[in-house]
């Protein structure tokens, strides 16, 4: 059985090559550039999502400066 899935995954690897040598050099650049939208796009989901942990951790902050700062500085009857 594994022979079998090896065999079938390195013939699928040879047609790749195969159609890779016949692609011209512009469609080659046309895919950078695609590879570097991509990257582009995946960056920019980290900067958002970097910025909700930190919208997240000022609100953590405030929580607990008017739970806990703010209750001691109260006066007691």
């Amino acid at each position: 059985m594994l022979a079998v899935m090896l065999g079938v995954m390195t013939a699928r690897l040879g047609m790749m090559f195969l159609s890779v040598a016949g692609v011209p050099m512009r469609a080659v650049r046309v895919m950078g550039r695609l590879l570097v939208i991509a990257g582009l796009v995946v960056f920019r989901g980290f900067a958002v999502m970097l910025g909700g942990l930190l919208v997240m951790f000022g609100s953590l902050v405030m929580m607990f400066d008017a739970c806990v700062v703010a209750h001691i500085s109260l006066p007691v009857w």
